[in-house]
């Protein structure tokens, strides 16, 4: 049996908050900075770590370059793709070997793909640049569909910012994928191989099923938003304790997806 590949999920750090957010109760940077030394001294150590987008709060020169020192300590790969509170240009100039855009993305649209062990990993680009939903024009699903027919046969992990599913959190619903989701949908049932889909935005864990394939989008590693359901809930941050998504894929199996929380509980004791 292959042995597993694990992959750290991180979203959502909003690094360049301010000291009076939230109170003063809540350094993003430092906040950035635990959660990278929890996924270093994870073991076994993951193969590969994701950022799904919103690395920074205003997309700044200085705050991508905050983000470049905090991601320092990690030996293994590290691939993003920019949220909506990012300026994608910035980040691809500060951060080009987490973002190596394909030379046939359409332009301006940081999507590419890379392989790491038996696994396609697909970047797609959800920005609407000074707006805060996403969207998949024609040109990028056009990308997204040579892309999965150069993987044809093949696993496939896609990975992006916005979810493109409602989750009853109306407030986020509205500012989420609005534009390509059915067409998305459609390539990956097609592709008929694509093992998930891992998003952020929400500052929540939450699962579903999305064109047949499994979707997970992580809560953030600094603050996290309200799960409030009822119809017309304000949308609020708040502080609870920030995770990483650990998923392990094996070709048998598929993708195992495991909440690990980034504060130190302690070694544990035996049962």
């Amino acid at each position: 049996m292959n042995a597993p590949l694990l992959i750290a999920q991180l979203s959502d750090p909003h690094l360049g908050t301010g000291p009076d957010f939230l109170g003063g109760r809540m350094d993003t940077r430092a906040a950035l900075q635990q959660a990278v030394a929890h996924v270093a001294a994870l073991r076994p150590a993951p193969d590969v770590v994701l950022l799904t987008g919103d690395l920074t709060e205003r997309g700044s020169a200085a705050e991508y370059a905050q983000v470049l020192a905090a991601l320092a300590p990690l030996p293994m790969p590290v691939y993003a793709v920019p949220g909506n509170h990012d300026d994608p240009k910035v980040a691809q100039a500060a951060l080009p070997q987490c973002m190596p855009v394909a030379a046939d993305a359409p332009s301006g649209a940081c999507c590419y793909r890379v392989r790491v062990g038996g696994l396609h990993l697909i970047a797609l680009d959800t920005v609407v640049p000074m707006r805060s939903h996403g969207a998949l024009p024609p040109v990028q699903l056009a990308w997204l569909a040579r892309a999965l027919g150069a993987c044809r046969g093949e696993p496939v992990l896609l990975f992006m910012h916005h979810p493109p599913l409602a989750t009853g959190i109306e407030a986020m619903d509205a500012c989420s994928l609005l534009e390509g989701g059915d067409e998305l949908a459609a390539l990956v049932r097609a592709h008929g191989a694509v093992q998930g889909i891992l998003c952020g935005h929400l500052h929540r864990p939450v699962q579903m099923q999305f064109g047949g394939a499994p979707l997970h989008v992580a809560p953030s590693v600094s603050h996290q938003i309200r799960l409030d359901l009822r119809p017309g809930a304000p949308l609020l941050a708040q502080l609870e304790p920030p995770k990483v998504s650990l998923h392990r894929w094996t070709p048998a199996h598929g993708l195992c997806t495991h909440s690990s929380y980034v504060q130190n509980f302690g070694q544990g004791v035996p049962l």
